[in-house]
């Protein structure tokens, strides 16, 4: 048996899975500049991981620095920091920045530290978010900014930027826009909306409404020569010559010398919003409660509920401007939510349930308007000419010459003279009516009305307000000066001679009861069927024109129920037994 020793020396080479094995290093500054690639071995790989020496019980744990191979020939060492996390049974390495000079280790510390308070347990130290995960979420999701507060106006300051005003550095509007549909006001409710926002003062003297070609009301600014105030430029110039407070009327002292007596004109108990505290606060902070003391001292019912509307309408404007935030809700005073107290009617009208049904009363009202027509031209033929077609005053007043065609027998109502500004609407010529438009035209052949006779003159019912110095203003012909502006003082006197000539102190009549009588003459005649009379009167819903339109008198009514009597021949007069 050879007593030769079997050689049992272990091999001195490397194991492979071991080999390169990189040494933690601190986690400093200094040794991570050491650490270079041109000093490092990566083998067939494109980076090298070295783990640091740091503590496995802090926020530290699991943090090494990847060194990139990089291209060949550069100098640059691309050194970033990873941590190695665990979460949801997986291990994942987590980007946490490129080591530089704006991106060292006290800034690796504190993104650590912040990690560790976001995404791991505090009790057990366990991952509970993905921090890869948030990181895709920062790049996804935007956070939305809070556009939830408003910008604090005040009320003021909306009543001025709803006028037409520039408040700070808001873009100013033209003014007065309507509430939920687009366009203007019209001249009567822009009136009506200044003077309950900033009227009942000395500005109402400075300022007046007309309306434009397309119906909405245009500002147009003037002088007060008795208060010596100038013409406003804007209306930033009006609220800057009369701010909150300035200008309010009161009552009024006058003396008359002839008969030795002082008396006093009270002023009006109703006031604006611009000029009253209320008007200090802040829009968006408005309650119904507010509004309803507010208006609790104002004259009359329709006054509050004017109020009411006004503060609707400065709320709806500063919504869609953007001024309440992104969530206002709804208009807190909106539905009725504020109370108002119902009072009794200090005057009815007695105009609102009449027509005139007697032939022989429309034969009147015609001869006495024939017989008014040389001191009143165009007023007369104003009340006429709504006769005939059934149109409201307001449209009247706005009719031109170029909207008659007696080629096609037809007249062409704009949408814009409309009420309700839905169409272009046209109405038929009839012969009756045909005789008063010419009549109409040919009232340039009398004395001192030659210049309706004017080619360029556009107006179908002239101003009674002419003068020599005007005949050649072009501008003053085409503008809305030159259009007839009202009847008051025509009407009393129509009435006064309607009323003598029928031997009835009684009778009644207003320009109203017009529209009133052809709308119930039509039901008559077409034997109530509303869409043929709906064609004339240009209704959009026939049951307003039933419900405050179609006025039978007394005598017809009994006509009506003594036909339906006739249904019950059977009933007879007891005798006595």
């Amino acid at each position: 048996m050879s007593e030769e020793k079997q050689d049992t020396a272990l091999d001195k080479g490397k194991i492979k899975q071991t080999r390169h094995k990189p040494y933690p290093i601190r986690l400093r500054e200094d040794a991570i500049n050491k650490i270079k690639k041109s000093n490092t071995e990566f083998g067939l790989k494109a980076f090298k991981d070295i783990p640091f020496k740091v503590s496995k019980d802090t926020h530290q744990k699991g943090l090494m620095l990847r060194i990139y191979k990089g291209a060949p020939g550069d100098d640059f060492t691309k050194r970033v920091f990873y941590v190695r996390f665990w979460f949801n049974k997986r291990s994942d390495l987590h980007n946490c920045g490129n080591y530089s000079q704006s991106f060292g280790v006290n800034e690796l510390n504190e993104y650590l530290i912040e990690l560790d308070k976001t995404h791991k347990d505090r009790k057990t130290g366990l991952w509970v978010k993905n921090p890869n995960t948030t990181k895709k979420d920062e790049k996804r999701f935007v956070e939305k900014p809070d556009t939830t507060t408003a910008k604090g106006y005040t009320v003021n300051e909306v009543i001025e930027a709803y006028c037409g005003a520039p408040i700070f550095d808001e873009e100013a509007e033209r003014g007065f826009s309507k509430d939920r549909k687009d366009g203007y006001r019209s001249k009567k409710h822009a009136r009506e909306w200044f003077r309950c926002m900033a009227g009942y003062s000395h500005r109402q003297t400075l300022i007046d409404f007309f309306d434009d070609d397309d119906g909405y009301g245009v500002v147009e600014f003037k002088s007060n020569k008795h208060l010596r105030v100038a013409k406003p430029t804007s209306m930033r110039d009006l609220f800057r010559k009369y701010p909150p407070g300035r200008g309010i009327i009161q009552d009024r002292v006058y003396y008359n010398r002839r008969k030795k007596i002082t008396y006093t004109k009270p002023k009006s108990k109703n006031y604006s919003i611009y000029d009253h505290d209320l008007g200090k606060s802040l829009l968006h902070e408005l309650t119904p409660g507010d509004i309803e003391n507010f208006i609790k001292n104002l004259s009359s019912k329709s006054v509050k509920e004017s109020y009411v509307k006004v503060f609707i309408s400065l709320w709806i404007f500063a919504r869609k401007r953007g001024w309440l935030g992104t969530a206002p809700g709804e208009c807190p005073f909106f539905n009725q939510t504020v109370f108002i107290k119902n009072e009794p009617l200090k005057y009815e009208d007695k105009y609102k349930n009449v027509a005139i049904e007697d032939p022989t009363q429309l034969a009147l009202f015609w001869q006495c308007s024939e017989e008014l027509s040389p001191r009143f031209p165009f007023k007369a033929e104003l009340h006429q000419f709504m006769l005939l077609t059934a149109m409201r005053k307001t449209e009247c007043l706005k009719m031109e010459k170029k909207h008659i065609n007696f080629e096609k027998g037809t007249l062409f109502i704009p949408k814009g003279i409309s009420k309700t500004k839905y169409r272009d609407e046209e109405l038929p010529i009839t012969p009756e009516l045909e005789v008063l438009l010419r009549n109409i035209l040919d009232l340039g052949d009398r004395p001192g009305l030659s210049f309706y006779k004017m080619r360029d003159f556009r107006w179908l019912f002239a101003t009674r307000n002419w003068r020599a110095d005007r005949y050649f203003n072009k501008e003053f012909r085409m503008s809305h000066k030159a259009r007839l502006g009202g009847d008051e003082q025509y009407i009393p006197v129509l009435r006064k001679l309607m009323q003598e000539k029928a031997n009835d102190p009684a009778l009644l009549y207003s320009p109203k009861i017009l529209r009133k009588t052809y709308i119930t003459k039509s039901q008559q005649i077409f034997a109530g069927r509303s869409e043929i009379t709906q064609q004339m009167s240009r209704h959009r819903n026939i049951d307003v024109l039933n419900s405050h339109y179609n006025k039978p008198g007394i005598e017809t009514r009994r006509e009506y129920a003594s036909k339906v009597s006739q249904a019950f021949p059977f009933i007879q007069r007891r005798t006595a037994s």
